[in-house]
């Protein structure tokens, strides 16, 4: 259960060796593999042309192949979806990031709060505005590069847009500029927990392994605990409505209707450093794990929907 507080120690054996992976890669990774296997089922000649667009990626050739001639030639397609999910542009490829694009901020005031809380709204930028973008651009007739850079976004938007956090934003006196989805609420899991901040509990709620063996494994179990009948949601096509489902979820769930306000983070430059950081209520991790893996199931299921859609012709 406490697997989500291990995203502060990613030393695990197997690993990928050129991954340096992003709190959340091993989340997107996972979205990959799951996306990967539901069109090789349904739409083979599919996968053959996303593999060939994602192959003109300009980090195929310098990264990206070494890691899949790795693995074992029966998965090296899923690998390629793998990466193409996880695409770390925040650490390693900082030229192609745009930071607006991993969220929306969606205000929330919990009730109680003063008028002179003023709960602002997104910005007109935002991952809404990127997924519209981005599917633009690989439907164009632009280069074949520029395409598969908007490919490999539409991979990993896809998945941060079900992410609760990556659309909410709380205003309460104690964040009266608001909390930045989570980034500036510090919180532990237990007393004898270390502190890590609100949205990085989110974001390692998956998984923190970078283990592509036991990633595999997770994907497989995650696909199976859900049917396709049970996710009831599914066949909304709306990253909008997607976003709001996130949203409704980060507000009861994450935030707890305003319950959940941890410590501020404040200037100190990380959560660790506080060592008193509140403690989430009992049974917090376990609620919020059951949403993370509903989340990211339909998140695969949508993007496999999407990209059949836009290359199943």
């Amino acid at each position: 259960m406490l697997r989500v507080i291990q995203t502060a120690v990613l030393v695990v054996s197997g690993v990928i060796p050129s991954l340096l992976l992003a709190w959340n890669a091993p989340t997107h990774m996972v979205s990959g593999a799951i996306a990967y296997r539901l069109l090789q089922r349904e739409s083979p000649a599919t996968v053959e042309k996303l593999f060939a667009l994602l192959e003109r990626h300009p980090r195929y050739a310098s990264r990206w192949r070494d890691d899949i001639e790795r693995a074992p030639a029966s998965h090296r397609t899923e690998m390629l979806f793998m990466l193409a999910a996880w695409w770390d542009v925040r650490r390693r490829d900082r030229e192609y990031d745009r930071p607006q694009w991993h969220y929306i901020d969606f205000p929330f005031k919990p009730e109680g709060e003063p008028a002179s809380i003023e709960a602002k709204p997104p910005h007109s930028v935002n991952i809404l505005s990127a997924l519209a973008e981005n599917e633009r651009v690989v439907r164009s007739g632009v280069p074949a590069e520029q395409r598969s850079i908007a490919l490999a976004w539409l991979f990993h938007l896809v998945g941060d847009v079900h992410q609760p956090l990556h659309t909410a934003q709380m205003f309460t006196r104690e964040y009266p500029d608001g909390d930045r989805g989570g980034n500036e609420i510090c919180v532990r899991v237990a007393a004898d927990r270390t502190p890590l901040n609100l949205h990085d509990l989110w974001d390692g709620l998956i998984t923190s392994t970078n283990n592509v063996s036991r990633l595999r494994r997770i994907a497989t179990k995650l696909r199976s605990q859900f049917s396709k009948t049970e996710l009831t949601k599914l066949a909304n096509s709306d990253p909008g409505a997607w976003a709001k489902e996130s949203y409704a979820a980060a507000v009861e769930v994450a935030y707890q209707n305003g319950a959940v306000r941890g410590t501020p983070q404040g200037d100190h430059p990380d959560c660790r450093e506080l060592n008193a950081a509140a403690v989430l209520p009992a049974g917090y991790a376990v609620r919020a794990r059951n949403v993370a893996d509903r989340r990211i199931v339909l998140a695969s299921y949508r993007l496999a929907a999407q990209l059949g859609r836009m290359f199943g012709k």
